[in-house]
């Protein structure tokens, strides 16, 4: 008598909808915010329940249970093994596959699972609007700011270099190679012939890029005496 009364009490079409709904929210939730499994645990006992109402009643099997307990396990694997969202597709499929297998009319449990969905959405968007930064997607954001104040630099910084003077150690055609503050360091002109040896003055500095110009040619000529 008692397993009579809970069976119809568990498949009644209200308590199966939101059994559904409990099951929906909480396996979609886990996958979203991994709860160390509380909120999956939640959803399991949901369907547990769904299930084994429709069992006491005579209309699910072992093979409806089969089913579900596949698309469980691909929901499972989907966070241990991310598979972009294939596994969860095929999971989803065999958890509602299950659920419309499992009861009386197929016709009333699909109605019973379009309204635990609706309903399951509405509480799922407002959760991850709610928690959205604890969201599974943080995994992927790089939260850090690489910035200079902090140490980061995509390039070495030569900043410092504008204004010092150094010497062509090849023809620059406009780019070369020259020897400034005891450095060897690629430059470029900005475009005019500047022969080795010639003395130069950094113009300009843009992440790697070095710009140079000639020094006055009196100096060229003193240093080219002197040798």
């Amino acid at each position: 008598m008692f397993l009579d009364n809970l069976s119809a009490f568990l498949t009644h079409p209200v308590t199966a909808t939101v059994l559904l709904m409990v099951g929906i929210i909480g396996i979609a939730l886990e996958l979203l915010f991994f709860s160390s499994g509380l909120l999956a645990l939640g959803g399991v006992a949901g369907f547990a329940l769904y299930f084994l109402g429709f069992y006491l009643a005579g209309f699910a099997s072992f093979g409806d249970l089969a089913v579900f307990g596949l698309g469980l396990v691909m929901l499972i694997l989907e966070i241990v093994v991310p598979s972009f969202g294939i596994l969860s597709v095929l999971g989803a499929i065999c958890l509602f596959g299950g659920v419309i297998m499992a009861s009386s009319d197929p016709k009333e449990a699909a109605l019973m699972l379009g309204i635990a969905l609706l309903v399951a959405l509405v509480a799922i968007i407002l959760a991850i609007r709610t928690f959205k930064h604890r969201g599974v997607w943080n995994r992927f954001i790089l939260r850090e700011q690489l910035t200079t104040s902090k140490g980061f630099t995509s390039n070495p910084d030569r900043s410092y270099l504008i204004g010092k003077t150094g010497e062509a150690i090849t023809p620059l055609r406009p780019a070369g190679t020259a020897m400034i503050q005891g450095e060897r360091i690629d430059v470029v002109t900005s475009g005019s012939f500047i022969p080795a040896s010639h003395a130069v003055v950094v113009i300009e500095v843009e992440g790697v890029r070095v710009v140079v110009k000639e020094v006055a040619n009196e100096q060229n000529n003193l240093g080219g005496n002197t040798k």
